[in-house]
């Protein structure tokens, strides 16, 4: 059997950021702490792709810090071979994690000490909730896989930033209190009250560094 074609071309398309777009697997490296660390061996895994715009300048950077899911989207100067965020920093669009912050400790809302009444207040802290793109690459074959392969290489560096927050008291269903008769409360994330925390040493500097995914068995991750 044989096939032909009209068309002399292969007509492929590609987006603005194409020298960038792609699926990373990548180490994750906290310079304030290592904790949270992750190896190669982890399979932890970077995406970055062209906006809606589909400019040249701006891109989205999808991935985790310390298991929590982490995507903004940045506006940039260079080219793959070095750039960085044009702009001071982008929101973290993905499910925030928030948590009551009390005498330099962190607590579940959903576990501290019930309010007794609606609005009450008590402090806390919202992680990751901004992003800045400090510096980033993609080199062509620049990178060995964990199996030898080549692949290209990646690497990305951000600083975290994380937000004072307010809990608010509010008063549960009456289904679910325990005695009809007497009402119960509960914590909830007060609506507009983030303020930067940045000035007093919460920001977390990350380093993301890998290559581009194979997809080859002898590459396969954690």
């Amino acid at each position: 059997m044989a096939l032909t074609s009209c068309m002399e071309e292969k007509d492929n398309w590609y987006t603005e950021t194409a020298a960038l777009d792609g699926r990373y697997v990548v180490a994750t490296k906290c310079a304030e702490y290592s904790s949270d660390d992750t190896a190669i061996e982890d399979g932890e895994e970077v995406m970055i792709y062209n906006s809606a715009a589909n400019v040249k300048d701006e891109i989205w950077i999808d991935t985790h810090v310390a298991g929590t899911a982490v995507k903004g989207k940045f506006k940039i100067t260079g080219d793959a071979s070095g750039f960085k965020g044009a702009d001071a920093e982008s929101k973290n669009i993905k499910a925030l994690t928030s948590y009551i912050y009390v005498d330099g400790k962190v607590y579940n809302p959903a576990t501290y000490e019930k309010p007794t009444a609606v609005g009450q207040l008590v402090g806390g802290i919202q992680l990751y909730t901004r992003i800045t793109l400090v510096e980033g690459k993609v080199t062509p074959k620049g990178a060995t896989t964990i199996g030898g392969n080549v692949s290209d290489g990646v690497y990305i560096k951000t600083i975290m930033h994380h937000d004072y927050v307010q809990f608010v008291s509010y008063q549960t269903s009456e289904e679910d209190w325990e005695d009809a008769d007497v009402p119960e409360f509960a914590w909830e994330l007060k609506e507009g009250s983030n303020t930067p925390a940045d000035s007093d040493g919460w920001d977390e500097t990350w380093t993301l560094e890998g290559y581009r995914y194979t997809g080859y068995p002898e590459d396969a991750t954690n």
